[in-house]
């Protein structure tokens, strides 16, 4: 490993030949860039919200300069018709009970330590609605910004400034500027000055939990030509699909709101309460991996398998990697234990391949897919979703056939299931890639299912406990195409983003920066984010040098999942060291996301080292215009100064001793420095997560 500093005319002659982008002190860009706010970073507090309650039943929620008016509870979109209404106090706060035609609904609004809550009980009612709010209908003041958590798999996640109308004339068609934003899990509203309010259940093993904010636009005059009054209104609840209810009752999960002067801390404040209820699976080892995929997609064998552990062998240092595993290519979808041509009978024989060289284990598997040519769909039809006549519901069309969903509620597709991962765990695999989960959560209003009784997520959540019954609290388990709330508590690691493939796309890699850094809040909080595949080889690879770089280095950093696909015999000796670079922490650690919600043209993440003390920082333009942004050095890490390097794998250039930091990139360009109180360059064998890697080698052998 080439481990010593840059030279400063070999860093300038890159430089000059377009491989790095500048990075310099201030105050060369201090003009271009405007003047610098003084303020430093703002400590964290959480606030004290209000309930107040109104005559009529309605009630409010004061928050700071935040307010929801009016708030009412709503089924299905529409406020419930009342006869009458009795309010009072309760043991945590105060109570409201209105009277229905049919029924009645109980809502508790209590007041925590360090929250508010909602809670609401529905009684004499023989059947849920499909979606039902306790807070609903809710005028919404002082908001400026919200942030939206997609369902999981693919966002869209992030933070969206509120629409206002526009004086356009919409000639002879009728104009629209009505919109609606649906969040799941956690959502945020947000004030000019930063104020927050996050909402989130701490329960998600029988419904979805959804929130939407929407507008109500009004426009006057000829031609409709001039915006009127326009109302923003939100509401938040429970997808309840309509099951019926045991003795006509049903008590739900409380929504938890929390009031925070920062939209990243509320939100990760909200998370850690979640993952704590829920026994989140937050303290896995880092996994660090290969996986097949993205080099060979389906033509990967067993003999392919045994090239790829021998390149290992003979590789020197050793990479310390933990786990091989087997991608989509071993058998017809649906006949999980029945192998191809390219592979042994059982796959027994390759997971002794890879656990005899001391790696986990690793297999690829979907348990709800079934192709329309395997076996289980010839002998098992009774086992998958129908439409309301009966027919099988195809969920992937192809040219080569179709795909079908089993149903996760017949006994038999559970105990199958149970099968397969009990045998699979038998023959020695002891991490579990798990993909289209999402097929196992279908609306049970709009099939037909064995058990109709249950919710989707109801369903699923049985399906998720075998699973891990099966293989063992001691087996790694990363889920893809996923839900993100029912898997808290069974699986490590989740892929947050879209496939990232070998080329710079608006569906690849840049929803994967979209969705890992407005996921950020909950890595290794609800488990281990996993924002896909790392290319560095040269061969089938149209991702230029310097994007490789960035994704290498953005995925390092992040304080997640570390995979490659790359067959370790392509790369060259720099690009294994670069590999070697990414190695994670053994214990999860995330990176801080110091400028989230700001409007900063780059992504900024900040990994802090304990010996010595120090800091990686990495900046990221994804975007595909050259940029400029300028940082205060209290503002990344809370120092006043500290001493900069500009570092690569085993190299460094010292930048001096430093209050700010002007940042130039070009297009898809990152730029890692590296902080430090004492004027010394990061350690020669020093990863980009904190890991000495010499040391480190030392001690595992």
């Amino acid at each position: 490993m080439a481990l010593k500093p840059i030279e400063r005319r070999s860093f300038l002659k890159m430089a000059a030949a377009g491989l790095s982008g500048a990075l310099m002190p201030l105050p060369l860009y201090a003009e271009a860039l405007g003047a610098i706010d003084p303020s430093g970073p703002v400590k964290f507090k959480l606030g004290r919200s209000e309930w107040i309650l109104h005559n009529d039943g309605t009630f409010d929620l004061i928050a700071g300069t935040i307010r929801l008016r009016n708030c009412r509870p709503t089924v299905d979109g529409q406020s419930i018709f009342v006869r009458n209404t009795f309010m009072g106090d309760s043991p945590k706060g105060k109570r409201i009970i209105y009277e229905l035609d049919r029924g009645f609904v109980m809502l508790d609004l209590k007041i925590n330590y360090g929250s508010v809550s909602i809670g609401a009980e529905l009684s004499s009612m023989s059947r849920a609605p499909f979606y039902f709010s306790p807070l609903g209908e809710a005028r919404v003041e002082g908001v400026t910004r919200f942030f939206k958590q997609g369902l999981g798999f693919g966002g869209q996640s992030g933070l969206y400034n509120i629409q206002g109308s526009t004086p356009r004339e919409w000639g002879n068609t009728a104009g629209e500027q009505a919109w609606s934003y649906g969040s799941y899990l956690t959502t945020a509203l947000i004030s000019a000055d930063n104020g927050t309010l996050g909402f989130g259940a701490y329960e998600h093993s029988d419904f979805i939990q959804k929130s939407t904010i929407y507008n109500r636009p009004h426009r006057k005059g000829l031609l409709d030509r001039f915006p009127d009054r326009e109302d923003i209104f939100f509401e938040t609840g429970f997808v309840m699909e309509n099951i019926p209810l045991k003795d006509d009752f049903i008590k739900l999960p409380d929504i938890y709101i929390i009031q925070g002067n920062q939209p990243y801390e509320t939100l990760q404040h909200l998370a850690w309460n979640i993952s704590e209820n829920m026994v989140a699976r937050k303290d896995t080892r880092t996994s660090y991996h290969w996986s097949s995929w993205y080099e060979y997609k389906k033509d990967f064998s067993f003999e392919k398998l045994k090239e790829q552990l021998v390149t290992l062998d003979n590789l020197e240092p050793k990479i310390p990697i933990q786990t091989i595993q087997i991608d989509d290519c071993y058998c017809t979808h649906g006949d999980w234990l029945d192998t191809n041509d390219n592979w042994p009978k059982s796959m027994e024989d390759a997971a002794r391949e890879i656990f005899r060289r001391g790696y986990r284990a690793g297999i690829w598997v979907a348990p709800f897919m079934v192709d329309g040519k395997s076996k289980l769909f010839r002998n098992h039809q009774n086992w998958l979703i129908k439409d309301l006549k009966g027919d099988p519901v195809p969920q992937w069309e192809t040219p080569e056939g179709n795909h079908y969903a089993l149903d996760g509620s017949h006994p038999d597709v559970q105990k199958y299931i149970a099968k397969v991962f009990r045998s699979l765990r038998k023959m020695g695999y002891t991490f579990f890639k798990t993909d289209f989960l999402d097929w196992g959560l279908k609306d049970s209003t709009n099939i037909r299912r064995y058990n109709r009784d249950k919710t989707s997520v109801q369903i699923l959540v049985e399906i998720l406990a075998i699973i891990r019954e099966e293989i063992g609290a001691g087996s790694y388990w990363l889920a893809s195409i996923a839900p993100f709330a029912p898997l808290i508590g069974f699986v490590d690691g989740m892929r947050v983003s879209n496939d990232v493939e070998s080329t710079w796309s608006p569906d690849g890699v840049e929803n994967m920066f979209q969705e890992t850094y407005n996921c950020q809040y909950f890595n290794n909080v609800f488990w281990q984010n996993d924002p896909d595949t790392i290319y560095l080889r040269n061969v089938n690879n149209d991702l230029t040098e310097t994007e490789k770089t960035t994704i290498a280095q953005w995925n390092g950093i992040l304080g997640g999942t570390v995979h490659t696909s790359d067959r370790f015999s392509t790369l060259s000796e720099d690009q294994l060291n670069f590999w070697r670079f990414l190695q994670p922490q053994d214990r999860p650690q995330s990176a801080v996301m110091p400028f989230w919600g700001e409007n900063r043209k780059c992504k900024v993440a900040v990994r802090r080292y304990k010996s010595p003390r120090s800091w990686g920082v990495l900046f990221v333009n994804d975007t595909d215009e050259p940029v400029q942004e300028t940082y205060q050095m209290v503002e990344i890490n809370g120092e006043n100064k500290c001493w900069a390097y500009l570092w690569d794998p085993g190299r460094s250039m010292g930048l001096g001793n430093l209050d700010t930091i002007s940042v130039s990139l070009g297009k898809h360009e990152s730029k890692l420095v590296y902080l430090t109180e004492n004027n010394s360059n990061p350690p020669a064998d020093l990863s980009i997560s904190g890991v000495q890697l010499e040391k480190y080698l030392r001690r595992h052998g």
